[in-house]
């Protein structure tokens, strides 16, 4: 029989979903890990209409046939031992949230960017729900936003966002555009946690047009960018402009609670792993896309991403066993970090200490690539495995297995300056000077003073999505 991984769970009280709570992001703010990828969706159910039911032995016939054709797959997977590739051989082919239009009438809108913007706007909104700090963000924030965060009651003390997708984007006559965002969070405060899914509804005149990355957001005027003072009237005090819901920005026009419940981070016991089994998830263009990174930059290829990732892959596991992320700064996104570090402080405050060893991968298959003006996005499906074990205090196993290794994949995607050229750096130093890779709290190289924490210089790990809630 395959090995199997017993991994901790994240449960949720008032449900049954359940993440797994290994380093590299196993685990989500929720632990609603296998809920529906979908967006808006109606009650799931299988309807078969026309035929009559099966009989016990035509069930039990096929039964017998799954598992032969699982233990044939599962032998012959074995016998040709890890495999580095672009191609699927199982895949399940989507076109995604088709972006094109909204590049065409904008074409510095970036996909990375807008989703950053939404990730801070969501948590500064959050926290500063009943002060005046939520008034702030008004440019960004419409009378009825407002109004509904602040009527969500007291604010959280730390937000932690699991999972954040772009849903839907399309034109409102007579001159509006309008993205639809599905964010899924943990509220973090004096009381228990509460586990929202939230959709927000962003909006913007078509003649607006997005501005470049900065090193930090600031909520400022999206007009001028000198410091927003609240008023009444919603306009500037700097240049007298009256900021109207997305006259000059992406502004938050209504938000939609799907759900919020209470949750409750329960680090030991073991479960199943869900979702090995399902085909990988490959945009449509994937491989044009690469194609066409490949064609601008020779020095990236699919083979020569791979000790890439193995290296952040492996730097992730030392950090997250010696509870300590400084070894991963500049190989992942400071937003990223972030999240990882909230999961080590949970694990501490519980008095538990969760590890992964004999940890490798197996496998990559190249699932999604974007493109847009600042940003390159390469998306690889992640197969691995190792024992991942949690302990308490006295040093007994409280979850998982320290002997017994378990397969598990993920969803990876790395982002790089789409402006950036030249190899791709396979060790611990800045792939911009080469010297040792430190970073500085602001997240530049300690030598070169280059801004290395946010895929600027070379390919970096910003997002980890569990295989059975990714979408494309």
């Amino acid at each position: 029989m395959t090995p199997r991984r017993w991994l901790v769970a994240l449960a949720i009280v008032l449900g049954d979903a359940i993440a797994d709570a290994r380093p590299g992001g196993g685990q989500t703010a929720s632990g609603g890990g296998h809920s529906s990828p979908g967006g808006f969706t109606s009650s799931g159910g299988y309807h078969a209409s026309g035929g009559g039911a099966m009989g016990s032995e035509a069930i039990f016939a096929l039964l017998v046939l799954i598992v032969i054709l699982f233990l044939v797959t599962a032998a012959l997977k074995r016998s040709t031992g890890p495999a580095w590739t672009s191609a699927a051989p199982v895949m399940a082919s989507v076109n995604g949230v088709d972006l094109d239009a909204l590049r065409q009438r904008d074409p510095g809108f970036s996909s990375a960017v807008f989703e950053d913007f939404v990730f801070e706007l969501y948590a500064a909104a959050h926290r500063g729900r009943g002060d005046r700090k939520l008034l702030a963000l008004q440019p960004y924030l419409s009378p009825v936003a407002l109004g509904e965060v602040g009527a969500r009651g007291a604010a959280p003390q730390q937000v932690v966002i699991g999972a954040l997708r772009i849903e839907r984007n399309w034109v409102q006559p007579p001159g509006r555009e309008q993205i639809m965002v599905r964010i899924e969070a943990t509220h973090i405060g004096s009381g228990p946690p509460a586990f929202a899914i939230e959709h927000w509804m962003f909006s913007r005149g078509l003649g607006a047009k997005s501005r470049p990355p900065g090193r930090t957001r600031t909520w400022q005027c999206p007009n001028c960018g000198a410091p927003w003072v609240p008023s009444p009237t919603r306009n500037c005090s700097h240049c007298g402009q009256a900021v109207e819901v997305g006259r000059f920005d992406w502004c938050v026009e209504q938000i939609w609670i799907e759900s919020e419940t209470g949750a409750r981070a329960s680090l030991t016991g073991t479960v199943p792993e869900h979702g090995n089994d399902l085909p990988t998830v490959v945009h449509l263009a994937a491989h044009a896309q690469l194609a066409q990174i490949t064609a601008d930059d020779p020095q990236v290829t699919f083979e020569t991403l791979r000790p890439r990732i193995l290296l952040i892959y492996q730097q992730l596991n030392t950090a997250w066993n010696a509870r300590e992320l400084a070894a991963v700064r500049g190989l992942v996104t400071a937003s990223l970090r972030n999240y990882l570090d909230y999961w080590l402080r949970e694990y501490a405050h519980q008095g538990l200490r969760n590890t992964l060893v004999d940890a490798r991968i197996t496998e990559l298959q190249l699932a999604k690539v974007a493109r847009d003006v600042y940003y390159d996005a390469i998306t690889v499906r992640v197969f691995a495995t190792g024992c991942d074990s949690t302990t308490d205090a006295g040093g007994r196993v409280v979850g998982g297995s320290t002997t017994t290794p378990r397969a598990y994949t993920e969803y990876w995607t790395f982002l790089r300056s789409s402006a950036r050229r030249g190899p791709v750096t396979t060790t611990t130093t800045c792939p911009n000077c080469g010297a040792p890779l430190a970073i500085s709290d602001i997240g530049d190289c300690t030598h070169c003073g280059v801004a290395v924490e946010n895929g600027s210089v070379d390919w970096t790990l910003s997002k980890i999505e569990q295989d059975d809630n990714y979408a494309g």
